[in-house]
């Protein structure tokens, strides 16, 4: 009778490990928040004799956008799905590129700046840091040769997106420049504050680029030939290659609100008690 019971606890036992009792919506991959949009970003060196803007379209930005750009050293547009070839290679060069030590004589592999992927909540800015900190940086300002200096500088780019609905994503990028020793600050966060260090900075609202994309289109952003306004210290010519310029690609991944096909709303809105 022992073997007997034995024998029958251990079939039930078995019985409920099998695949066919488990639910399967418990190992479901989590999914990503619905306004979340990836950005893939890299940087790209290009020389004078490139093609680069017979393959980009400018006319997303108007008439007016593109000439405040222009007198700060800055230019901007549109690739479509498919980059030129030779960005593409050259890519691929820059991550595999050596560069000798000047110290010890030795090839080590160079910190170039190789493709990210960055993960963006609608409307919730995203910095995107450019170069290294700098003693100072000198801006002219106005017409009458006066200049504005920034110790201890850095250039970056505030990144916000905003997923449509349909695909596409609207790009909000704004050129920033902190400056100055790091301070304690409050920041607010989800309804709470909290202690956060970080420096001054200027943000150039007038330089706002707005752009809509399509998954897979490519944002451009580089200096123009005539180095000048904030571009010649967002862009430098032979920083890092001789007579070879930075060029920002900001390409447009993935993301997870597409409600072109749904017959649900993507979400319900929460009451407000008439607010």
């Amino acid at each position: 009778m022992m073997i007997i019971a034995l024998a029958l606890s251990a079939a039930s036992g078995c019985s409920q490990w099998t695949t066919a009792s488990m639910d399967s919506s418990l190992l479901q991959k989590p999914r990503m928040s619905p306004d979340t949009v990836v950005i893939e970003l890299a940087f790209v060196d290009i020389s004078p004799a490139d093609d680069l803007w017979e393959h980009v379209d400018e006319q997303h930005l108007s008439v007016d956008l593109r000439r405040r750009l222009g007198q700060q050293g800055l230019r901007s547009g549109l690739t479509g799905a498919q980059l030129p070839g030779w960005i593409s290679d050259r890519l691929e060069q820059q991550q595999k590129m050596l560069e000798l030590d000047k110290e010890t004589g030795t090839a080590v592999v160079a910190d170039v700046d190789g493709p990210r992927r960055l993960q963006c909540r609608s409307a919730q800015p995203r910095e995107i840091e450019i170069g290294s900190v700098r003693e100072q940086i000198v801006l002219d300002v106005g017409d009458c040769d006066q200049t504005e200096a920034f110790d201890q500088a850095r250039c970056r780019l505030s990144l916000i997106t905003r997923a449509q609905g349909d695909g596409r994503v609207q790009l909000q990028v704004t050129p920033e420049i902190t400056h100055g020793t790091p301070r304690h600050r409050w920041v607010g966060s989800d309804g709470s504050f909290r202690f956060h260090l970080s420096q001054d900075f200027e943000r150039y609202d007038d330089l706002t680029i707005h752009a809509v994309l399509s998954p897979g289109q490519t944002l451009v952003l580089t200096s123009t030939g005539e180095l000048q306004g904030i571009g010649q210290h967002f862009f430098p010519i032979g920083e890092r290659i001789a007579d070879h310029r930075p060029v920002l690609l900001l390409r447009l991944a993935q993301t997870q609100l597409d409600d072109l096909f749904s017959q649900q709303p993507t979400f319900t809105p929460i009451a407000t008690d008439g607010l």
